[in-house]
Formats: structure tokens, sequence, C-alpha cells
């Protein structure tokens, strides 16, 4: 696989810049012009800009660097993370519901289905786009694919602890879960439309189908009219189902499986500095 990319030291602060342009012009335009739709439109207007963005660094600066996000098959690795995204969400909610942590009790006439989505998408693609489009794959290349995966995994669980309801365990449970399992999600693919995919549907069947708060972001009003009840292990509490033991160890136990598919393929590497040594000690 392709990672001749050239400067990385330039890559990597301004894939951080383009997060924070794009996520201030996404909340920008759903505050300015308020309502469910606006957070949907800001969505959709930072994840063009992110591609946009990405494009950019990956491409004239960068020196077209493996696929990312192009390439054929881009669709059918979307889809096929879209729906392992929605039935781990779906396994999830039903292994707590086993557990009593959960409790269906009827329909909503009314669903409020944009905000979730707007949620899924805007995360989607950007968070994706700065943690494995950019983070690890920089870092891939500088430390490996081990070592990138351990620092970008406990980045985006810091992350998360600005949300509200957020703490030092749900940031490490999004390590375990979310940081391996989309890592891994990478790793497996060297592109980003598998990833993309997951997350968008982690984040929005999540709150626009089972009703959860996602990532801490408050109570959605989905599909389903549900209750919780239990310890916060086991319900996810504040954060919502994806703070749960349930969704940590589950999400932990496809990003291993993943992983193992990835080393298998020869996906997960060593930096690009101990390759080369290698290469010129078996000449």
């Amino acid at each position: 696989m392709d990672r001749s990319d050239r400067r990385r030291g330039l890559q990597l602060p301004l894939g951080i810049v383009l997060f924070v342009v794009a996520e201030v012009v996404m909340t920008g335009l759903a505050a300015l012009l308020g309502g469910p739709w606006a957070l949907l439109l800001g969505a959709c207007v930072g994840a063009a800009l992110g591609i946009g963005g990405y494009l950019l660094i990956v491409g004239p600066i960068g020196g077209s660097p493996g696929l990312g996000l192009r390439g054929r098959g881009k669709l059918a690795e979307l889809a096929v993370g879209l729906v392992l995204g929605t039935a781990l969400m779906a396994l999830a909610v039903g292994l707590i519901a086993l557990l009593g942590g959960y409790r269906v009790t009827g329909f909503s006439a009314s669903p409020q289905l944009l905000a979730p989505l707007a949620i899924g998408i805007g995360a989607g693609f950007l968070e994706e786009i700065l943690f494995r489009g950019v983070l690890l794959r920089v870092l891939d290349s500088w430390v490996g694919s081990w070592a990138a995966l351990a620092i970008t995994s406990l980045l985006f669980g810091l992350i998360h602890m600005t949300n509200p309801g957020a703490s030092v365990l749900t940031a490490l449970g999004l390590v375990v879960e979310a940081g391996v399992l989309l890592g891994a999600a990478y790793l497996l693919t060297r592109r980003l439309w598998l990833v993309i995919g997951i997350h968008i549907a982690w984040n929005t069947v999540q709150g626009g189908v089972f009703s959860s708060s996602v990532s801490g972001t408050g109570e959605q009003r989905g599909l389903l009219l549900a209750e919780t009840n239990g310890p916060d292990w086991l319900t996810g509490g504040s954060m919502g189902i994806e703070g749960s033991l349930v969704t940590v160890l589950l999400g932990f136990a496809v990003g291993i499986v993943m992983l193992v598919l990835a080393t298998r393929r020869g996906h997960v590497l060593p930096s690009v500095r101990t390759e080369r040594r290698r290469a010129a000690g078996e000449s």
C-alpha cells in the first residue's frame, strides 16, 4: 500500500485546523438558522468542507497517499459500515434489554429524526477525517499501526470528555469501544468509507431509533419510546447506550476481530522508517 506521502509534519496541524474550522461552520450555521433542519444543513456543509479540505491535504500537500476517499467500491464500503453500525447498536440494546436495563414502551407518533441524523453525519465525517484520515494515517507512518491505534484511541476518548455528562470512566470506555473499533475499521480497508458508515449509523440509530442520548448530547425522541432502569454501567447513564459496559465490550470485541482481519491482509504495519531499514537489510 502507498505510504509515500510528503509533508506529514504539515498535514497533521492542517488536519486539526480543518476539523476546528468545519466544526465552527457546522455549529455556527445551526445556531444562526435554528431548528432541526438547520442542524442537518450545518452537518452537511461541515461534512462537505471536511471532505474538500481532506482531499486538499492528502492531494497537493501530501502527494496523494493511498486511496482515502477515492477509488472503487466507496458506496459498497459505506453501505457495509451503515449496516454494521446499525447491527452493533441494535445488538447492544438487545443485550441491555435482556439484562433489564432497557424496555420499549411504545412508538413515537412524531419522532425527531433530523437531530440524530445531523449528529451522525457531522461526527461521522469530521471526526473520522481528523482521527483516522489524518491522525491515524500520519502516526501510522511515523510510529507504526499499533502505536498509532493506541494514541488515536486515547485522543478520541479524551476529546469526548468535553461532552456534557462525560467522565474519566466514560472517556476510557470510548477509548476501548469506539477508538479501537473505528481505528480497526480504518486499518482493515485503509480507507474512510467503512468507518464513516459505522460512525454515522452508530450515532443516528442510537438517538433516532432507540431514543438514547448520543455521547451525552441530551435525550433524543426517536422511533421507540423506552424506559431505562438500572445502574449506569448497564444503561450508560447520561452518556447514552454507548456508555454501557455491554456496548463497550461489544465494540471492543468487534474491533479485535477487525484487527485480526487487518493483520491477515497485511494492513497492520511497522513505521515507514522500520520498513525501509528491513528492506535495506534484506537487499
